[in-house]
């Protein structure tokens, strides 16, 4: 870049999401500054606002504040999206949506509470304006892109990047000391887990040295678990992106379990707890899913259909040379293919395509 320049991001919070696709390809990266306004920040803004004003005239007054050279809208739904997008337009700066879930029909396994707030007619016209309007609509997969169009969504400028996650790889942890096995997912993963509740108590069962931990931000262990005891452990809690990052490294689990039900919704999401577990060196074992199957292909990951979990999940445990070897070949694989400076050069291609010259 020529100059410096500053990307003002929209989001709900500091995300997961905004994390792997704006924050991490960015960081370090000179002549970039990023300026955070999530929805705290914003409703905050909108507290102390003068008596009166519009949206879009404080909307147009934050822009011409921070004088950003692009606005970037990580998934944003809530307020004022419409009025940022908007007053971008008017003042003619790019503005880039991104998209990595089907927001416009979150199912019900998610829960009524998400799907209460992410079907909010509002939040759902924020979307779809955005995705209709923006210099570029940047989609996780084309499986989301075509289902967006397949909804009548007139989407101005669709843009699909070759990878939807990056994580560069974290030194390789020691040999496991324990037979731990584990799972990290958030609150909308009840049912996954369900899938690979056989598989998990029959691990615990036949073998009576391994244990098994629940983190992220899923409320309950299953009640079918409590007879394990302290081989059972939960952590709901909420930690920055590259904290989660070091501490699935620092667990070093035997196995990391990627379990995802194959609906209508689901086919939307991404790879991204594959890459995820396999850059901080865990062994993976996930449903054999669509989204799964080419990046973990040639025994990248252990594939497993539904029924199956019982079986495939205690003997794989069993299996260290195997788990070793599908770990090296791997992560040789996300090292390749699945790096940060990637991301980031499609990132910065976005950028291009919106109008941003990088």
């Amino acid at each position: 870049m020529t100059a410096p320049v500053t990307i003002l991001a929209l989001s709900t919070s500091v995300s997961p999401t905004l994390a792997i696709h704006l924050l991490r390809p960015l960081q370090g990266l000179p002549g970039i500054n990023i300026q955070m306004l999530t929805q705290e920040v914003l409703a905050q803004i909108v507290k102390g606002a003068p008596p009166g004003i519009d949206g879009l005239s404080l909307a147009a007054m934050i822009l011409n504040q921070v004088r950003p050279a692009l606005v970037f809208s990580s998934r944003y739904n809530g307020a004022m999206a419409e009025d940022f997008l908007a007053a971008s337009r008017k003042l003619g700066l790019p503005f880039v949506f991104h998209l990595d879930d089907n927001l416009m029909e979150v199912s019900a396994d998610q829960g009524a509470e998400k799907v209460a707030y992410y079907s909010h007619p509002k939040r759902l016209q924020a979307l779809r304006a955005q995705m209709e309007q923006a210099s570029v609509a940047y989609f996780s997969t084309e499986a989301l892109r075509d289902r967006m169009l397949e909804l009548g969504i007139r989407v101005a400028k669709p843009h699909v990047g070759p990878i939807c996650a990056a994580v560069d790889l974290l030194p390789p942890p020691p040999a496991p000391a324990s037979l731990t096995f584990g799972y990290a997912a958030s609150g909308g993963h009840n049912e996954d887990l369900k899938l690979a509740l056989p598989g998990i108590i029959a691990a615990l069962e036949q073998h009576p040295q391994a244990r098994f931990e629940l983190i992220g931000s899923l409320e309950h262990v299953p009640a079918e678990l409590a007879r394990f005891g302290e081989r059972v452990r939960h952590e709901r809690r909420f930690i920055a992106y590259d904290d989660y990052l070091r501490d699935l490294q620092r667990r070093n689990w035997v196995l990391g379990l990627t379990p995802l039900c194959d609906n209508p919704f689901t086919r939307m999401k991404t790879y991204t707890k594959w890459v995820e577990y396999t850059a901080a060196g865990l062994p993976v074992i996930a449903s054999d899913h669509p989204i799964y199957r080419d990046c973990c292909a040639d025994g990248t990951a252990l594939l497993v259909k539904d029924a199956d979990w019982a079986t495939a999940l205690p003997a794989f445990i069993g299996d260290a040379p195997a788990r070793q070897a599908m770990v090296q070949k791997a992560r040789e694989r996300v090292g390749r293919g699945y790096s940060v400076a990637r991301l980031r050069t499609q990132l910065l291609e976005v950028f291009r395509l919106a109008g941003l010259q990088v």
